[in-house]
């Protein structure tokens, strides 16, 4: 099975990942980038939804495991490179000029939940998976555009409660604490994402331009990120 699989429905594209339980990794950004200019340049849709093929997760976040191995090893150079990617992963995501849906079907933690934060709609099933962001467990703090990202796309106090306890919500409770627009049972999930996104239709200039207002303070503050760890704000 592809890493990445790119289906179109009309306007609607759905990208599926299906690399285990989607880690983010180098290999990971730099294939989901490639798939994000394909639907930009090699097709029509108006619509982007991202899912996965994975029965219960979504996206685990960075891949821990692999980050480890790379400064084990002293090459601290490839796990810069893997931060820069994941940044402008973000950055496509944040002004891609086609509305996006994350359709989260299982468990988002760490950095996969910061990524469906920089879609412009998330929807999840209610019956299971959790929403988490533990950098406090992992004693990694808060970066700046990460805060202001999250604190852009939910309430101030979720957003504070989400960084400063590592809670995990369910589905139902980040419905109810607009975390996302929507939950659903699973079986009911792709067909509801699918009938909300066909009804959008939005031009992409139009939503490339409102993009590009409505992210763009977000971005910049993002883009401190990496002078932070560059700076030994935060260790790498």
């Amino acid at each position: 099975m592809a890493k990445l699989d790119l289906q179109l429905k009309d306007k609607v594209a759905v990208l599926t990942m299906n690399e285990d339980d989607n880690k983010l990794n180098l290999d990971m950004c730099n294939s989901l980038l490639s798939m994000l200019d394909r639907v930009e340049r090699e097709t029509e849709a108006l619509t982007l939804v991202i899912t996965s093929g994975h029965e219960r997760i979504w996206s685990n976040g960075f891949d821990t495991d692999w980050i480890e191995a790379r400064l084990a090893a002293g090459d601290k150079a490839t796990v810069r490179e893997f931060l820069s990617r994941d940044l402008e992963l973000r950055r496509r995501l944040l002004f891609f000029p086609l509305l996006t849906i994350a359709a989260i079907n299982g468990h988002v933690f760490g950095g996969g939940a910061v990524m469906s934060c920089c879609c412009d709609f998330r929807f999840m099933r209610a019956d299971r998976g959790f929403f988490c962001i533990p950098v406090v467990d992992r004693q990694f703090p808060i970066l700046p555009g990460t805060a202001a990202l999250l604190q852009s796309v939910m309430p101030f106090a979720v957003a504070e409660e989400l960084v400063l306890t590592g809670r995990r919500f369910t589905g139902a409770e980040c419905a109810a604490s607009h975390i996302i627009a929507g939950a659903y049972p699973n079986n009911e999930l792709m067909d509801r994402v699918m009938a909300f996104a066909a009804g959008l239709e939005k031009g992409r200039w139009i939503i490339g331009q409102m993009k590009q207002v409505k992210n763009g303070r977000v971005f910049k503050l993002m883009e401190e990120d990496l002078e932070y760890i560059e700076d030994g704000k935060v260790k790498v």
